[in-house]
């Protein structure tokens, strides 16, 4: 008899700690921060919006030109979630795969690959100066103001 009581203790105990977690479970869900993916040019380019066909083509060292000006992508390597976001929901690949594309395309046709920045300030300042660049990169590194534009979300997480 003295065991079952004890059984009911902790029965009430566990009840009442699982009751209490799953009632923060909203709150810490809630606080939890959207990330928005954004892809970004300089200002003074003149394109508007790509299709993820066409960035994958882009990406892939595949000529897309728009007004005359080829288009140039810039890799973003400053997070490398930010980059395995981008490579699996707009590219389509692993990181690994897309490594072998580009070394593919170089060695078959002599294209370069696209140049890979580490560090944010040097990658804002190629976006402002080379004409018809582009990359991407999380909403919170993006400044309004900066000579940059974003051209839209590419990727944002869901809350839900």
């Amino acid at each position: 008899m003295g065991c079952s009581v004890l059984t009911r203790v902790q029965f009430v105990k566990i009840t009442a700690l699982l009751i209490c977690l799953c009632a923060l479970c909203p709150i810490c869900l809630a606080q939890a921060p959207e990330r928005s993916l954004l892809l970004v040019a300089g200002a003074q380019s003149e394109a508007d919006t790509f299709s993820h066909a066409e960035l994958r083509k882009i990406f892939l060292g595949i000529p897309v030109t728009r007004s005359g000006v080829r288009i140039k992508p810039l890799l973003n390597l400053t997070d490398p979630l930010a980059m395995n976001v981008f490579l699996q929901q707009v590219i389509f690949m692993s990181e690994r795969e897309y490594k072998r594309q580009l070394l593919s395309r170089v060695f078959r046709l002599g294209d370069q690959r696209p140049p890979e920045y580490d560090d944010i300030d040097e990658l804002t300042g190629a976006l402002r100066e080379t004409s018809g660049s582009l990359t991407f990169m999380w909403a919170e590194q993006f400044e309004t103001g900066s000579g940059l534009v974003s051209l839209g979300a590419l990727w944002a997480s869901s809350t839900d």
